[in-house]
């Protein structure tokens, strides 16, 4: 599950049971074919949200469509809110690492860690996420729930923890959606998990008993206000023709799209070890590099060393990129520039023209900006 063959398979295979999604995507059976299961891919844009949607729009109607496409653009959604919001990035990056180095020994921490909670559905999840990568959405949310109201526990820890296991944890989506459980992101909504509803959706594979679970918590305080701000202004203007082009763990696929593919660049894939990814999903980015790598006889680097030593090489002192959303990866990238610089190497910034177009509509909430969105894709 580490190539783009094999993530244009998945998509192919599932376009038929788009109609079916709306009606069967919150129920967690446990076989998860229900869902897409494209979010692995999708994260490491394999394979874009562009592609996504038009692959889905070219087999069904809006109608017929409609809930799916809403789930790929939630992913556009958070992106395009979190860059127009940074500090609440700031902050969570802050916080989480200060509570981490406060609770490492808390028992209840780790308990809930561990999987040794008394609450055995919850267990349950904890050992799936570990296990496998992956947790169907609707016990994502399930799962925050009760790590925030009923342990009682920081949801920035849980943020991270959930990020950690994911092979499709994506900054934006899981902090904001983390926010949004909390009921930080929509001010005064909170989700609550409660029995009957985890019973319904899991065809009760899992049935809380009376008393386990929180179900009148006390909404967190606010923790704003987030001005609003620009996204970070960039080039409009193609590559030459022969550059070097850096793709990223944020766009492995960015030799493919309209913004570079035309334009015969030379590449160079950065493989770097991120010390927030579990051993499974450095595995998972890894081989996703290495794929990218192949199909596009690029060098891997490591290094503003290697970097340095391949631009050299090439006769150039200006790298091509595309941006990474605001998270882990521009931080890194961040660092990496300043280091190429003192060598005397700069790197010109570009954005997919999807995100050029969709990321600034995502000024306030997710309806609104999907109604925007939704005229411009028809």
């Amino acid at each position: 599950m580490s190539t783009r063959p094999e993530a244009l398979a998945q998509l192919e295979s599932f376009l038929d049971r788009v109609p079916l999604y709306e009606r069967t995507r919150n129920y967690d059976r446990g076989t998860h074919q229900n869902v897409s299961r494209l979010s692995h891919w999708i994260r490491y844009r394999v394979i874009s949200e562009e592609e996504v949607v038009e692959a889905v729009r070219s087999r069904h109607s809006s109608a017929a469509s409609q809930k799916f496409l809403q789930e790929v653009l939630w992913r556009t959604y958070w992106k395009g809110w979190l860059e127009m919001h940074p500090s609440v990035w700031t902050r969570y990056a802050a916080e989480s690492k200060r509570l981490a180095d406060e609770y490492h020994l808390d028992e209840a921490y780790q308990a809930a860690c561990e999987g040794r909670t008394k609450l055995a559905f919850y267990n349950d999840w904890v050992n799936e996420l570990v296990h496998t990568g992956y947790l169907h959405n609707h016990t994502r949310m399930w799962f925050a729930s009760v790590w925030i109201f009923t342990l009682q526990l920081p949801w920035q820890l849980g943020a991270a923890y959930m990020y950690h296991h994911l092979l499709d944890g994506d900054p934006a989506s899981n902090t904001l959606s983390w926010r949004w459980v909390a009921g930080l992101h929509t001010k005064g909504k909170i989700y609550v998990a409660r029995p009957d509803n985890i019973a319904t959706y899991s065809d009760r594979r899992w049935t809380p008993k009376a008393g386990e679970l929180e179900l009148e918590p006390t909404p967190l305080p606010s923790d704003g206000p987030d001005p609003l701000v620009s996204l970070l202004d960039v080039t409009n203007t193609p590559p030459a023709r022969g550059v070097l082009a850096l793709l990223h763990d944020d766009d492995l696929s960015a030799d493919i799209s309209p913004e570079f593919s035309p334009h015969d660049l030379s590449y160079a894939v950065l493989d770097v070890e991120r010390n927030h990814q579990s051993a499974a999903v450095a595995r998972h980015v890894s081989a996703l590099r290495a794929d990218t790598a192949h199909r596009t006889r690029a060098r891997v680097v490591r290094s503003a060393e290697d970097i340095a030593a391949l631009a050299a090489e090439a006769g150039v002192s200006t790298l091509h990129s595309m941006l990474p959303p605001l998270g882990f990866e521009r931080s890194a990238i961040e660092h990496l520039s300043e280091a190429l610089l003192q060598k005397g190497i700069s790197i010109t910034w570009h954005r997919r023209s999807w995100d050029a177009q969709y990321m600034p509509l995502a000024r306030s909430g997710f309806f609104s900006f999907w109604e925007r969105v939704q005229k411009k894709i028809e």
